[in-house]
């Protein structure tokens, strides 16, 4: 797909959300329970920064685990990855896989591509080198954003959704 066909694809896809999901639902203010979302996609260019992933380390998969605790616009998450080789015809990992810890901050921003009303969730925003952006879909879906806040593309086989567990 041209660069061209996704950027009117991206355009068009989060024009059509803003009048779906103009409506915010954050973590409780004060709330000790955090919102939880998880995933597992692809490790890539565009997967690695968040946790920390070195370029040099062997993966292909990355398991998400992302806690939101906070409320009204920003807060605190907690984020646990494994990531590695796939083993084939399994849900693990080749060997053990390594796992990473991090904690931070996060923020909602209003705006991403052409949709300005667009709901995107910033982590780390204080160090923007670091700072890795989502769009929220949904109360129940997170999709990560590229570097140019544009969706990042998968295939059939894999997604870039973050999805909310109860």
């Amino acid at each position: 797909m041209g660069n061209a066909i996704k950027t009117i694809f991206t355009g068009l896809f989060l024009s059509w959300l803003s009048p779906m999901h103009a409506c915010t639902q954050t973590p409780a203010a004060g709330s000790s329970l955090p919102v939880v979302f998880v995933a597992s996609t692809p490790c890539s260019a565009g997967t690695r920064p968040l946790p920390g992933i070195p370029e040099s380390a062997g993966c292909e998969l990355i398991k998400w685990k992302l806690k939101l605790f906070g409320g009204a616009g920003a807060g605190t998450y907690v984020l646990d990855c494994d990531y590695g080789l796939p083993r084939q015809g399994t849900r693990g990992f080749i060997q053990v896989g390594q796992h990473l810890h991090k904690e931070g901050k996060w923020v909602i921003i209003k705006g991403a591509g052409a949709n300005p009303a667009a709901i995107v969730y910033r982590f780390d925003p204080d160090n923007p080198p670091a700072s890795v952006s989502f769009l929220r879909l949904n109360e129940n879906l997170l999709h990560l954003l590229d570097s140019k806040q544009q969706l990042m593309i998968g295939t059939g086989a894999w997604s870039y959704t973050l999805n909310r567990v109860p």
